[in-house]
This record gives C-alpha cells, sequence and structure tokens, in this order.
C-alpha cells in the first residue's frame, strides 16, 4: 500500500497496547499511522463534507 502524504511505503502491524486484534498501517517513510478509527472518522469527514 502506499502512503497518502508521502506516497512511501505502509506496512502492517499489529498493536497490541490498543488490542490484540488491532492491524494499523504505518508509512515507514514520515511515519504516517492510519488504524479502524481513523478511517471510519475520515470517510464519515467526508461523507458529511460531500452533502
Amino acid at each position: 500500500m502506499t502512503c497518502r502524504k508521502c506516497k512511501g511505503l505502509m506496512i502492517q502491524e499489529r498493536q497490541p497496547a490498543v488490542s490484540s486484534s488491532t492491524v494499523i498501517l504505518r508509512c515507514l517513510n514520515c511515519g504516517l499511522i492510519i488504524d479502524p478509527l481513523i478511517e471510519l472518522n475520515r470517510n464519515n469527514h467526508m461523507r458529511a463534507k460531500a452533502a
């Protein structure tokens, strides 16, 4: 996957501090983190903005 911010490489990581099953995406170049909650909030914001 490609980073939205810098177009770098995104890798999957587990975050046991959050949940044993939570997987996040982290960019190796800029450190951008995308987790399920961030993605949900971005999608909701984009839908509200389009309406």
